[in-house]
């Protein structure tokens, strides 16, 4: 492979468009061997979602995959949002941008947020040498775009190696480094619609981890009957946008410094989104409409890496159906199993711009849904 072929590896990746293809290995494609593995994660995040931080961690989880793509400009790369930080997997020609502009997160999140923030870099030769895999796949959204799908072991070696020893991890860097154009956190946490929010991550044990996600899959979406699309949390007719101060007091915190020409645009920015989304003042040629309808099928609410994730509205009975299937798959030695469960989710956005494909919304339960829901699962796997 030429370094031109490494580089658009993932961009040049055929897509799929049914959820259900996260099980068909002719979907994947294997990482190239001189690819970087970055894993970012906020430090003792546990603690301080239980200490009501929860947005803080949800912001600067998403804010790693922000700073990476506008490093990057254009060029696509996969990556997987995971609750209090991020998965990411860079080619070498922009891997040393990557580390200055990640050292920078380091130090606005040291700063603005009180976050210490762990980033960590891993070849993925050193990966596969291990003796996993990383196979990533493109799951189609909408229009341009997808989110990456992760299997083969590696991400969670990759995770383990940068957790397991401080050798791996990039030092703290200048604040200005790190630019998080185009992230927001602009909408009120979105009630649920059907009385629940279900956090949910499964982890295959089984000898045949295919069949046991097509499984578990299938009795997900039993519990909807037959259509799991409709517990997408993202729903228009139940969500607030928040006032200019509160977005203001969220949003300064995005840069080390006030006053720049990146803050002040961010700033006419805000007051703009407010005046369109909350007061519902229309300024051609902007379709506010039609954005906001879109946001529903931007969004990453189910996605998988070497885990399935999911946050599901839904009602109390489906909560308790879903935790009886997750039992009883437990219970027979295929799964591991997290839940969480809230009254909200929380959803982050990354808009390059408003028009279809360029923008993306990550999902997370509310009061930490992933974060808390991964401490149930790691007590399952311990115990």
């Amino acid at each position: 492979m030429t370094p031109e072929e490494s580089e658009l590896f993932y961009q040049n990746l055929k897509e799929f468009s049914n959820f259900d293809g996260i099980n068909d290995v002719h979907n994947f494609r294997r990482v190239p061997d001189d690819w970087f593995v970055v894993i970012t994660d906020v430090k003792g995040s546990t603690k301080a979602i239980e200490a009501g931080k929860y947005k803080d961690v949800n912001t600067v989880g998403a804010a790693a995959i922000a700073c990476v793509q506008n490093a990057m400009g254009e060029l696509e790369y996969p990556f997987v949002f995971g609750g209090d930080g991020a998965t990411l997997l860079i080619p070498p020609t922009y891997i040393e941008k990557i580390k200055v502009a990640l050292s920078g997160l380091k130090a606005l999140s040291e700063k603005q947020f009180e976050l210490g923030l762990r980033v960590g870099v891993v070849p993925v030769k050193q990966v596969l040498d291990s003796g996993v895999n990383i196979l990533v796949a493109k799951y189609h959204l909408v229009g341009k775009k997808s989110v990456a799908i992760f299997r083969g072991g590696g991400l969670t070696a990759a995770e383990g190696f940068v957790k397991g020893s401080d050798t791996y991890e990039i030092p703290t860097g200048a604040e200005d480094d790190a630019s998080l154009k185009g992230l927001s956190c602009r909408w009120q946490p979105i009630p649920s619609k059907s009385g629940k929010v279900l956090s949910i991550l499964v982890v295959a044990r089984s000898a045949d981890h295919d069949a046991t996600y097509r499984n578990v899959l299938k009795e997900l979406n039993d519990v909807f009957e037959g259509n799991i699309e409709v517990g997408n949390p993202v729903n228009l007719d139940v969500m607030n946008y928040k006032s200019v101060g509160q977005c203001l007091r969220d949003e300064k915190r995005y840069h080390g410094r006030k006053f720049t020409a990146g803050y002040i645009w961010r700033v006419i920015e805000i007051f703009l989104a407010v005046m369109i989304f909350k007061f519902k003042i229309p300024l051609a040629p902007f379709n506010p409409k039609k954005y906001a309808n879109s946001m529903r099928t931007h969004s990453d609410y189910r996605k998988f890496d070497d885990a399935l994730r999911m946050v599901l509205d839904c009602t109390e009975a489906q909560v308790e159906l879903m935790r009886e299937k997750l039992d009883a798959l437990h219970e027979r030695g295929e799964i591991f199993y997290g839940t969480h469960e809230s009254d909200n989710c929380l959803m982050t956005c990354y808009v390059h711009d408003v028009s279809e494909g360029n923008h993306i919304h990550f999902i997370d339960g509310g009061s930490g849904g992933y974060a808390m829901a991964a401490k149930q699962l790691k007590g399952q796997m311990k115990g």
